[in-house]
């Protein structure tokens, strides 16, 4: 494994990763030896050590006259990156509302495949808001009940709710019993009324359409299409005809 390239994704220059990682070896050490182990030239040590310092990767150490430096737990490394991910988060909604979506063409992902199916219901998580699915009973293979299990306790995780309108069917029967456990609320309608065998997903300014049947489905990212569905759905949802006691 190369600690080196790691701590440059970290955000250390070669030079400052050299150093981090010939203190941790050393332990409490010169700056002499420390650039010797490192192999860079001393003039440039204090500066770099001085970043790492407010980085709270090195801390420096006074005896006497003399200075000694030693690398803090490789765990501030971990700390570190959480907090990145932090500000970026904090930053997140000022950065997406400078996000200028005019202008811009729509785009559509089509995937194959188990392995593609996964991407695309997964999809719908990046946004970690509601979710509206027209749903289809047609999901009958092991591999993807399993799947489907995996989306469902990731998207509880976040705490993503959904809302699903499906037929009459026993899958969406089942289904509705479980609502309160994940976080879901299902309205069912007259099969003679809507019948699906793809699944419909609604979410931020993208929509899914999946074939569990031929395994296969695409992701149109278009905010007005997106927009008129979700419309839709929402008139459906108000509907008379939904079922409302089983």
């Amino acid at each position: 494994m190369d600690l080196t390239k790691i701590l440059e994704e970290l955000g250390l220059n070669k030079k400052e990763a050299a150093i981090y990682l010939a203190t941790l070896e050393l332990g409490e050490a010169s700056a002499l030896n420390i650039t010797k182990k490192a192999g860079i030239q001393r003039t440039y040590f204090y500066d770099l050590s001085e970043r790492l310092i407010v980085l709270g990767l090195l801390r420096q150490i006074k005896k006497g006259k003399k200075r000694f430096f030693a690398a803090l737990e490789p765990d501030k490394l971990l700390d570190l990156e959480e907090k990145k991910l932090e500000s970026l988060k904090e930053a997140l909604p000022q950065l997406k509302s400078l996000f200028n979506t005019k202008g811009q063409k729509s785009k559509i992902f089509y995937y194959e495949g188990i392995e593609g199916i996964r991407q695309i219901i997964n999809d719908s998580l990046s946004f970690k808001s509601e979710v509206l699915f027209f749903e289809t009973p047609q999901i009958v293979a092991l591999d993807q009940q399993r799947l489907l299990k995996e989306y469902i306790k990731k998207r509880i995780a976040l705490g993503i709710k959904v809302r699903v309108i499906g037929e009459m069917s026993t899958e969406i029967l089942n289904m509705k019993t479980r609502d309160k456990d994940e976080l879901r609320e299902t309205r069912i309608l007259p099969k003679n009324i809507f019948s699906s065998d793809v699944e419909i997903g609604i979410y931020g300014n993208r929509i899914y359409i999946v074939n569990f049947k031929d395994e296969f489905g695409f992701i149109v990212e278009d905010s007005q299409i997106t927009k008129t569905l979700k419309m839709i759905f929402e008139i459906v949802w108000a509907s008379g005809k939904i079922i409302e006691k089983i």
